[in-house]
């Protein structure tokens, strides 16, 4: 997670810091801690989370996590107000879990912020979009198709496509939303429903996507048109 704090929560962090000066002499407790991190992330998978929070007299802040699971973390060391502070936790079941954040300085504490909403599952690619290529094709000829496909972590992901004579190769594994270009030669006339399907590289694979035909013509002569195959 980086150590940078995004404009956005710069500026509610001074207007906070601006309302609390005003209030009087007296100290004041610092103000109710941002929390930001992943809102999507696998069983087991350990993950950064960050808060941040300031204080009108500019005291040094502590911080404690609670991650929704049941559980959590210690109170940290003292750290300077306005500057982001950031813990490590993983999630051992699937399910929606609400992460919130307290602080404190010497003196006073707040109560917890409204929650961060995680949502934890052994996440699999997006089915592919519907391959893309030619209607029309020779006997022979070599035809490209396109793929692309998806996942919800913006993981790497590898297509493979079903031409509906033959099953081909996996691609290598590409970044999401990313064509895919794949080639193929057909034999024999007819009509071939072609799909595709992903994986990523924790061997998740996905169903098939919905078919494009291509009708592979005989140029040596009339071609029955059988239904279409690999369905």
């Amino acid at each position: 997670m980086s150590g940078v704090i995004c404009q956005s929560v710069k500026n509610v962090l001074a207007a906070t810091a601006m309302v609390l000066a005003t209030v009087g002499c007296s100290n004041r407790p610092p103000s109710a801690p941002i929390v930001y991190g992943p809102t999507m992330l696998r069983p087991n998978t350990e993950a950064w989370f960050s808060c941040v929070s300031v204080d009108a007299e500019d005291d040094d802040v502590s911080y404690q996590f609670s991650w929704g699971d049941g559980t959590c973390g210690e109170w940290s060391e003292w750290t300077p107000p306005g500057l982001e502070y950031s813990e490590t936790h993983s999630y051992t079941d699937t399910g929606i879990f609400n992460v919130t954040c307290r602080a404190r300085d010497e003196k006073h504490e707040t109560g917890w912020t409204d929650s961060l909403t995680v949502r934890v599952y052994d996440y699999a690619p997006f089915v592919p979009h519907r391959p893309s290529g030619p209607d029309t094709v020779l006997v022979g000829d070599t035809v490209l198709f396109l793929g692309c496909g998806d996942h919800p972590l913006g993981e790497r992901i590898a297509l493979q496509f079903d031409w509906g004579d033959t099953l081909g190769e996996w691609s290598g594994l590409e970044a999401p939303r990313t064509w895919v270009k794949m080639s193929h030669v057909y034999w024999q006339g007819g009509v071939f429903a072609v799909r595709a399907r992903a994986r990523d590289s924790l061997e998740h694979i996905t169903d098939w996507s919905k078919p494009e035909t291509v009708l592979v013509v005989d140029s040596f002569g009339p071609t029955a048109l059988p239904a279409a195959t690999g369905k």
